[in-house]
This record gives structure tokens, C-alpha cells and sequence, in this order.
């Protein structure tokens, strides 16, 4: 199996198809194995590599609690491990904010950036519902199945909770048969809720695509708006009716917003708006 230790702990990765090299970073709890709906397409079109962040998946788990820079920094480690010297960098939710991070504490390394489902944390930052929060705090003793479940309302519809059993039920039991360490998941948490890029957005020099849907009920899809409206020339695309999982329950139109600004040359790259 594919280990690095250059950030100085064991990194899971994995690498897909040829071409341009495009880093998948995945949000809170998540592995590399959640982007089941992507990697199908994207490597089509690039080089794919996924990786487990710190704390979960068959990463180690070092002692937290962990910033979104310090998980930055391993994701560049990680990309000049495998001999990567630019790259497109996809991240959703937490793993959003540590791509802000990558473009802002690595920017010889990023060529497009895609920020999914998240937030610039500190003054811009319109922070989750009590409701929310509450569903993703951890509750000693409680089942890990009652748990997943309770998250269920604030990442999907409840027209996807209804009637499509197999994408629920797949996330379940995928998170269930690898579980996440309480440890490594709770300094993941303090990660996403101490971000901090608010007053850095304006550095950012990658071409910038920000995208979430009007139906997140976990990042409030405000925070996009600020997002793309602080960093130089993004592009702003709103996904109707598309929860925090766009990129699972609204998987095709996520993708194809993505390869669509992916593929764009950059002279060609269109100005902040509402798509």
C-alpha cells in the first residue's frame, strides 16, 4: 500500500489515470474512498490523487488538535513526495478550507483551485445552526450507526433520504466499516471550527472556481458568496437545490462544473457570478 511519511506521520494515498495532476481533499471524517463519484470521471481528464488527511483513514493519527495549515502543509508534502511541482487542488467542506490554506501557504504548487461546500472561517464566517452543531458533536456512549444518522438531514435532501436508499446507505456503511479514531476526528473539528482565512482571501493568485448549493443546511451557502467575492477573479457557481454532499447527491453537475472550469484556459477564465 502507498505511504508517505514527508510530513512526518503515515499518509494514505493513491494515485488514478495520467495527465495534469488534480489533489482531492477530503472533508471532516472522510477518506479517500468518498469520492466514489468522481474518480470515475476526473480520471478521464487527469492524474487523480486522493489521500486520507491526518486523523483518519488508514493515515496516522497524531496528536491534536490540528490546524487547517498544518493539514495544508501536508497536503503539499505530499504532492512534492510524489514529484508534483503544480496542480489542480479540489477540497469540500474542511477539506476547502485546507485547500484555501494550500493556495495561500503554497501557491507555486496550485494552478486551479475548487473550494466545495465551504466557509472562510473568522469575521466572514456564517457559522452552522445549534441544530447542526449539535448533530456533529460526538456523544460518548452513543451507537456509531445513531450517529451517521443523525448527520443524515444536514449533508442530504430529504427527498435523496427518501428515495435513494443506495446512496445513504452506502455512506453509512462505508463510514462504519472505517470507522474514524474519536481522537482523529475531534482534532479534525477543531481544525474546521478555528480556520481562519478571512483577512488572507485576497492573496489567493490561483484561478478560483467556489461551489455549493442553495440547500446546504451544514455551510450556509452565504459563505461561498463571500468567498468568491474576496478572492481576485473567482467564479461563483450555486447549484440549485444541492445539499452539503453536492458532490454526492448532485454528483454530475458538480463534476461537470468542475472539469468545465478545470478545462478553461486561464486568460479565459470567466468573472465572479452567480452560474
Amino acid at each position: 500500500m502507498p505511504y508517505t511519511a514527508a510530513s512526518g506521520f503515515r499518509m494514505y494515498y493513491e494515485e488514478h489515470g495520467s495527465g495534469f495532476p488534480l489533489l482531492l481533499i477530503n472533508g471532516l471524517g472522510s477518506d479517500h474512498l468518498e469520492w466514489l463519484h468522481q474518480l470515475p470521471v476526473f480520471v478521464s481528464h487527469d492524474r487523480v490523487v486522493v489521500f486520507d488527511n491526518r486523523g483518519t483513514g488508514m493515515a496516522d493519527v497524531p496528536p491534536g488538535p490540528y490546524t487547517t495549515a498544518q493539514m495544508a502543509d501536508d497536503a503539499a508534502s505530499l504532492l512534492r513526495a510524489l514529484g508534483i511541482a503544480r496542480a489542480h487542488v479540489l477540497g469540500v467542506s474542511l477539506g476547502g478550507m485546507i485547500a484555501q490554506e494550500v493556495g495561500l501557504r503554497h501557491p507555486d504548487l496550485v494552478d486551479g483551485l475548487v473550494l466545495g461546500c465551504t466557509g472562510p472561517g473568522g469575521e466572514l464566517s456564517v457559522r452552522p445552526s445549534p441544530e447542526a452543531m449539535a448533530a456533529f458533536a460526538l456523544a460518548k456512549g452513543e451507537d456509531p450507526e445513531a450517529e451517521l444518522r443523525r448527520m443524515l438531514p444536514f449533508l442530504y435532501t430529504d427527498a435523496c433520504i427518501r428515495e435513494r436508499p443506495e446512496e445513504i446507505e452506502g455512506f453509512v456503511r462505508r463510514r462504519l466499516d472505517h470507522p474514524m479514531p474519536p481522537e482523529g476526528y475531534l482534532a479534525q473539528l477543531s481544525a474546521a471550527v478555528t480556520h481562519d482565512a478571512s483577512s488572507r482571501l485576497e492573496k489567493i493568485r490561483a484561478r478560483t472556481l467556489v461551489i455549493t448549493g442553495d440547500a446546504d443546511r451544514l455551510v450556509n451557502w452565504e459563505n461561498s458568496l463571500r468567498l468568491a467575492g474576496r478572492i481576485p477573479g473567482a467564479k461563483l457557481v450555486v447549484l440549485p437545490g444541492a445539499p452539503h454532499r453536492l458532490f454526492a447527491e448532485t454528483a454530475d453537475a458538480f463534476n461537470l462544473e468542475v472539469l468545465r472550469f478545470l478545462k478553461t484556459p486561464q486568460e479565459q477564465t470567466p468573472e465572479p457570478g452567480r452560474s
